[in-house]
């Protein structure tokens, strides 16, 4: 067989999906969520049950599990599931670009990617296993070359559209992509990156190609053009090569299976954690398409879940604050996804009124951690109690936490999904911790990855010998079972051998009136080995290190004083999901 070779690691010390849940038969697309489209809508937070009420400490271990049973994967996989919706409202709007107003109906969007697929494996000979590079802005074709590839057992490869061609061409040859579709207003960066790529790639641009390559708008919209044929997907095939965001390190990509992504559908559509209703002909909830499909967030919670729902996606390429606001309000959004500066944006700009929030019922953020003070602002703006579910995960994991519905806890990424299990553990000694003491973040759950591409070394170093699969993250949890994240492992600045969290200094900085944005980052010492020193965006020129010093002096012990200084900056560097890029700050101080 040609492309990745069919890898399979289970739940990695699985927990027991099948028996008591399987006799359940999950009550999702086909029970409970059968039963809110009924209703014609998510029922109000009030009417949901509370989260289950046994113990989420295994008994005689440090072990965190869910409050929820475990529950067995989704029997269909995802483009079943879509197709399925397509069939049921095919008139509904699937897609809809938020600026131009460009749209497909479900029926369409089904027609289109079963055309496109054909394409994929009659005219570029793609076979089961190979990737498929996708460099597109969020639009409404997304989707398309999305599901034709996933369709015929090829395995999709999100580009970040923000590359330079260098950074491009790096993501194809680590890959093997055989085939790049990609947006006419990136094919120049597509085009520089193949001259250096050395080797034969197909090109489908979704429009007017400048350098001849096949529009793939025609092939979608050409009736003459068949449907693909069948491809029996097995759940251990990848269905996306996803690269992780390199915010610590060179991106790798992570083998996410079907099984993963089934399994990680059916733990996000619990009824206690879910938001959302799925679309009836009377009734159809619309969600803004804004956080990049590229990323996990984007990709797997904005656009899959929903389009599995039967959702209308309005699509926005790039943040832009007066469509961005008036989206919402034409399409009555309920269930508003975001990243922290957008939190911000919502809570502190004019130009969001409150009445603009008025059908928001729920604000998700999964994709960094949100300052408690940032999200008390956001519900105190909305004219609504809206509930804010914060969430916890990674490319290699697929989600792990959320916030139940009637679980809010702000500052926390919520409890454990169905299924995972959870272990804190000292970072040094590897002991195991017991609640409300910071350690390395382990975890295992079912959607994890199957390794990482072409890196066997690496995919080795991210499990213990019992199946526990490293985050790399700083954790604590609570008596509750609420996950608290506190910081990267690889971040932690180590003053004279005790270890400060760089996350703990920007929210204590934070609460400083005169602070609008920080980042703080170890430097060189001699004596102390490395010190803190904050990058701040001041709310006012007037604002000076000194009164920061001064603000800090009784509120953190000595050793996490700011020894190396304040510099004051216009903007902090971040990527596209709103996490700080550390290591741009920590090459900047280099400099200094």
């Amino acid at each position: 067989m040609k492309g990745f070779a069919l890898l399979s690691r289970t739940a990695a010390g699985g927990t027991g999906t099948r028996g008591v849940g399987e006799r359940k038969t999950f009550r999702l697309l086909q029970g409970a969520l059968q039963e809110k489209a009924r209703r014609g809508a998510c029922p109000q937070v009030s009417h949901m049950r509370n989260v289950g009420t046994r113990s989420c400490i295994v008994e005689g271990t440090h072990v965190v599990r869910s409050p929820f049973e475990d529950i067995p994967p989704m029997a269909e996989n995802f483009m079943e599931i879509f197709e399925k919706t397509a069939r049921r409202v095919p008139e509904l709007v699937a897609t809809e670009c938020g600026l131009t107003g460009r749209q497909y109906r479900y029926g369409e969007l089904l027609d289109s990617t079963k055309r496109v697929a054909r394409f994929l494996q009659e005219k570029c000979d793609v076979q089961v296993g190979e990737p498929v590079g996708i460099l597109i802005p969020n639009s409404p074709e997304y989707p398309i070359p999305f599901i034709a590839t996933m369709s015929i057992g090829a395995a999709v490869c999100p580009i970040n559209t923000a590359f330079t061609p260098g950074e491009v061409l790096r993501q194809l040859r680590d890959s093997g992509a055989k085939v790049l579709v990609v947006d006419p207003l990136l094919e120049e960066v597509a085009q520089a990156a193949l001259g250096d790529l050395g080797r034969p790639l197909t090109v489908l641009v979704t429009g007017p190609s400048r350098h001849g390559h096949v529009n793939l708008i025609e092939v979608m919209r050409d009736p003459n053009t068949g449907f693909a044929k069948h491809t029996e997907i097995l759940p251990e095939m990848i269905a996306g090569l996803c690269y992780s965001s390199g915010t610590t390190g060179v991106p790798k990509g992570a083998l996410v299976s079907h099984r993963a992504v089934q399994n990680n559908m059916a733990m996000s559509f619990h009824e206690d954690i879910l938001p959302s209703a799925p679309a009836t002909e009377s009734h159809q909830e619309s969600v803004l398409g804004l956080l990049p499909f590229f990323h996990a967030y984007g990709m797997y919670a904005v656009m899959m879940c929903n389009l599995a729902l039967g959702s209308k996606l309005v699509t926005l390429p790039k943040f832009l604050p007066e469509p961005f606001v008036a989206n919402i309000v034409r399409h009555k959004v309920e269930v508003l996804h975001l990243v922290t500066p957008l939190i911000q944006f919502v809570a502190q700009h004019p130009l969001v009124r409150p009445q603009d929030l008025d059908s928001v019922r729920v604000a998700m953020c999964t994709a960094a951690p949100v300052h408690p003070s940032a999200a008390l602002a956001l519900k105190r703006k909305a004219p609504r109690d809206i509930v804010f579910q914060e969430g916890y995960g990674m490319t290699e994991t697929m989600p792990t936490n959320f916030t139940p519905l009637v679980g809010e806890r702000i500052g926390s990424c919520g409890t454990l999904m169905p299924n995972v299990r959870a272990i804190v553990r000292d970072i040094t000694t590897g002991e195991d911790l017991p609640q409300d003491t910071p350690g390395e973040l382990c975890v295992k759950t079912p959607s994890v990855m199957s390794g990482y591409h072409g890196n066997p070394e690496a995919s080795a170093a991210m499990w213990d010998d019992e199946g526990w699969f490293r985050t790399g993250d700083v954790a604590r949890y609570d008596s509750d079972g609420y996950f608290y994240i506190v910081d990267r492992i690889k971040e932690l600045i180590k003053v004279k051998g005790m270890q400060v969290s760089p996350t703990e200094l920007e929210e204590e900085l934070l609460q400083h009136p005169g602070v609008s944005d920080v980042g703080v980052v170890g430097v060189p010492d001699e004596r102390a080995g490395e010190v803190p020193r904050a990058y701040v965006v001041p709310r006012s020129p007037e604002l000076t290190e000194n009164d920061l010093q001064v603000f800090l002096a009784d509120r953190v012990a000595k050793h996490k004083q700011l020894a190396g200084g304040v510099r004051f900056v216009d903007q902090l560097p971040k990527n596209q999901s709103g996490k700080l890029l550390r290591r741009e700050l920590q090459q900047k101080a280099r400099l200094e």
